[in-house]
């Protein structure tokens, strides 16, 4: 099925699923941004769906990405 663009909050979204995850953070409280920079790693250029920066691990603040998929990600992913 083709990803269908999708406006939230004045957010250009790729799918209609990352507009909807979107809203679920914005349900929950969590801020976060959506595709905010794009990183060159050593298996290719890598866009990051989502940045939650204020994620925290047992009272350390760490920041977290978080990558929405329609199915369960493959071996490559």
């Amino acid at each position: 099925m083709k990803a269908i663009p999708t406006t939230y909050r004045g957010v250009d979204f790729r799918s209609r699923l990352e507009a909807r995850w979107a809203q679920f953070f914005d349900a929950i409280g969590v801020c976060y941004e959506f595709e905010p920079e794009g990183y060159e790693t050593s298996a290719g250029r890598y866009l990051p769906d989502f940045w939650l920066p204020f994620v925290r691990l047992r009272g350390v603040h760490l920041g977290v990405f978080f990558e929405v998929k329609p199915a369960s990600p493959t071996v490559g992913e």
